[in-house]
């Protein structure tokens, strides 16, 4: 349903046509005009208003042309991407309301900054279970380049003598960083066998054990008599197995007379597992 409703959106700001560089700086003057007059007329409002909108729905494919940049991020933390564009959006009347066309910079570079600003801060408040506000998520930034830069470990005093912030603010800005970190249980994981959660690679303390699978091995064992027992252990005991002539030589058997005793240990274990399945 979200898909369908992005398509839609898609769809719908493609039919709006792209402004030209002069009907930008035409739109951009009188945005300017109308917002900068200390009293405006209903005429200058009324233009301004709709040189305003103009210039955000000649731009909110721009929107949509970053946001595709964050197309991996928003993928990983399973948000909408409508969600994200409407954040961009807010981005975007910000920019047009404080866009000085004389300075003679196009929209598109002096509008991108306001937008990734306003998509990256919403990805920011949106990735943990907890809220941290911009400002200490990038204090906690600083910190971390400064530790990172640094040849020796930092102590908070230092770093906050440098940053002129109290070692209080510090260790708070640092814990709320480290709260972020927190992952949800049900957080898909990339597989090629499909998407797997976090709780499927948990194990379950209730299952048994590969120790507890072989439990019935010794009790089974019982049922071998010394030779059969002897020839399983030098057998399959070490990784690196004896072959059956090496087992033979040195008990005094036959090469075939140990497989022999193999193959009949081997089938009375089979027959009490299969009994016990």
């Amino acid at each position: 349903m979200a898909s369908d409703c992005f398509g839609d959106y898609l769809r719908t700001i493609g039919r709006i046509p792209l402004l030209t560089p002069s009907e930008e700086l035409h739109l951009g003057a009188l945005v300017q005009g109308w917002r900068s007059h200390p009293a405006p007329g209903p005429g200058l409002e009324r233009r301004g208003r709709r040189a305003f909108a103009r210039m955000v729905t000649g731009n909110l494919r721009l929107v949509v042309s970053l946001c595709k940049q964050q197309h991996n991020r928003i993928r990983l933390m399973h948000l909408d991407p409508m969600d994200v564009v409407q954040a961009g959006n807010l981005g975007l009347i910000r920019a047009v309301e404080r866009f000085l066309p004389e300075r003679g910079c196009r929209f598109s570079t002096y509008g991108s900054w306001w937008i990734r600003q306003s998509v990256h801060r919403h990805l920011q408040e949106t990735t943990g279970l907890i809220r941290v506000p911009p400002q200490m998520a990038a204090l906690a930034r600083k910190v971390h380049t400064l530790r990172m830069a640094s040849p020796q470990p930092l102590s908070l005093a230092e770093i906050g003598s440098e940053l002129g912030e109290s070692v209080k603010r510090l260790e708070t800005v640092l814990q709320a960083s480290h709260d972020l970190q927190t992952l949800s249980l049900d957080q898909t994981l990339g597989s090629a066998d499909g998407e797997v959660s976090l709780t499927d690679l948990i194990g379950d303390p209730s299952e048994p054990g590969l120790q507890d699978d072989y439990h019935w091995l010794h009790g089974a064992l019982t049922l071998l008599n010394p030779t059969e027992r002897q020839v399983l252990q030098l057998r399959y005991a070490e990784d690196a197995a004896p072959s059956l002539a090496q087992i033979g030589t040195s008990i005094g058997m036959s090469k075939h007379k140990v497989q022999h005793v193999e193959r009949k240990a081997l089938l009375k274990l089979r027959q009490r597992l299969t009994k016990d399945l």
